[in-house]
This record gives C-alpha cells, sequence and structure tokens, in this order.
C-alpha cells in the first residue's frame, strides 16, 4: 500500500482522510441520542455503586473522596465494526476520562447500539 501525505495528514490511495469517513455522521448519532449526557450519567450511576458495594477499596482509590474534586472528559468517541466483514454488530464506544485531584485516576467506557440503546459499560482504574 502506498501512502502520501496531505498536509498533516498520513493518508492511503483510498483518500481516508477526515471527510471520508463519516464523522459528522457520527457526530448526528451522538447529539442526536444525547450520548455525551448519557455517558456522564453512566459514569456516575456505576461510580456511585462502585463506592457502595466495594467500599474498602473505593477508600483506598479514592481517600477522602469529594464529590467536586472529580472532572470528567470525553477522551473518544468510536464506531467500532465487530463480526467483520459482515459488519453485523456494531457500536458507538464513547470513553470518559477521569481525573480526581487533578490526577487521571480512571477511565469509565460505555457501549451503545446503533439505535441508542446502552448495550455495556465499565469503570477502569488506573
Amino acid at each position: 500500500m502506498v501512502f502520501t501525505y496531505f498536509g498533516r495528514h498520513k493518508t492511503n490511495k483510498y483518500n481516508l482522510v477526515g471527510a471520508a469517513m463519516d464523522i459528522k455522521g457520527i457526530k448526528e448519532f451522538v447529539a442526536k441520542y444525547s450520548l455525551e449526557e448519557r455517558s456522564f450519567k453512566g459514569f456516575w450511576d456505576y461510580f456511585n455503586m462502585y463506592q457502595k458495594e466495594h467500599k474498602d477499596d473505593f477508600e483506598k482509590d479514592f481517600n477522602g473522596f469529594n464529590s467536586k474534586e472529580i472532572e470528567l472528559f470525553i477522551d473518544t468517541v468510536s464506531l467500532r465494526i465487530t463480526n467483520w466483514p459482515e459488519e453485523g454488530y456494531n457500536h458507538i464506544v464513547i470513553s470518559v476520562r477521569v481525573h480526581y485531584k487533578g490526577k487521571y485516576m480512571c477511565y469509565y467506557t460505555i457501549v451503545f447500539a446503533l439505535n441508542g440503546e446502552v448495550e455495556d459499560d465499565h469503570l477502569s482504574l488506573l
């Protein structure tokens, strides 16, 4: 495969740069189903459950917890194509970066089906 450069973007002969991938369509999907807001809400639901069900671990990981010191950022939004090449089981996956007391502590990943329903989620501590 031959690679060429267009400005700062490396691409292949199929010209898969920005617009060729339907980024606008993904952004519209995220907005239509309120996935950013739902991802933040999903984080808090999961995080609160972790706090209640794993008190000792939670205290060790988030010593002296104060919710005002949590900062959430959308880290990535991606289209995951599964069951390649049939493309029969696809998702939008959003990763939320979590900072606590100014330090990157964990990330929360939520998986949405293409009808906007939540399929899975998990919290990964660093």
